[in-house]
């Protein structure tokens, strides 16, 4: 009787620690799917944030090389503004010494235009005084005359009468002659008249 006894409760108690270890092992089971679905989430997650970080790398580096180019084109730019400058610099230097040339021609200009100026003042009164002075000559040549015989040579030079060229006629008859010189004396006395009738003035 004690055998069987015995058997069955060695039989129970291992039943009751298969039970025991089973439970056990269910109960680490679903601790390690828990764990196994979490750290399947967190991968994941995890992959899912390192796929935008490799998304934000690329567009990260896409960024540097547009960011190099635009660089790389605005250093060019920059360099070529600077030979520009440089040129403006130049024309603006040439510019101050065109513009101080013809500063200094327009001041030459001015002097010399001064000079003409005087001089063509200084001409004027030797104009004027010579004219004052041939007028004065004449009024004593018109003056002189009226005492002078205009029929002589020297008459006529002083008195500037110029004899009229004598148009070819027939042979006149020689009374007409006579009256021709007979009457010859007449414009004379009316030039000799002339000085007379500028004594008013």
């Amino acid at each position: 009787m004690k055998f069987p006894a015995l058997l069955l409760g060695f039989v129970l108690v291992c039943s009751l620690g298969i039970a025991g270890y089973i439970h056990t092992r269910r109960k680490q089971e679903l601790q390690l799917n828990k764990q196994a679905s979490f750290l399947d989430i967190k991968f994941r997650v995890t992959r899912d944030v390192l796929g935008e970080y490799q998304d934000q790398l690329i567009q990260s580096n896409t960024q540097i090389e547009n960011t190099k180019k635009e660089v790389d084109t605005l250093t060019k730019d920059v360099s070529e503004v600077k030979i520009v400058v440089e040129q403006k610099k130049s024309d603006a230097a040439t510019c101050k010494g065109d513009k101080k040339r013809f500063t200094d021609e327009i001041a030459a200009s001015d002097t010399e235009k001064k000079h003409i100026q005087d001089e063509l003042v200084k001409e004027k009164s030797q104009w004027e005084t010579e004219v004052a002075t041939l007028k004065k000559q004449l009024e004593q040549q018109s003056t002189l005359c009226k005492y002078i015989d205009k029929t002589s040579d020297e008459g006529k030079k002083l008195c500037n009468i110029i004899d009229e060229p004598q148009k070819p006629e027939a042979k006149p008859k020689e009374p007409v002659a006579v009256e021709a010189k007979a009457e010859q004396p007449k414009p004379e006395e009316k030039k000799a008249e002339a000085p007379n009738a500028e004594q008013p003035k």
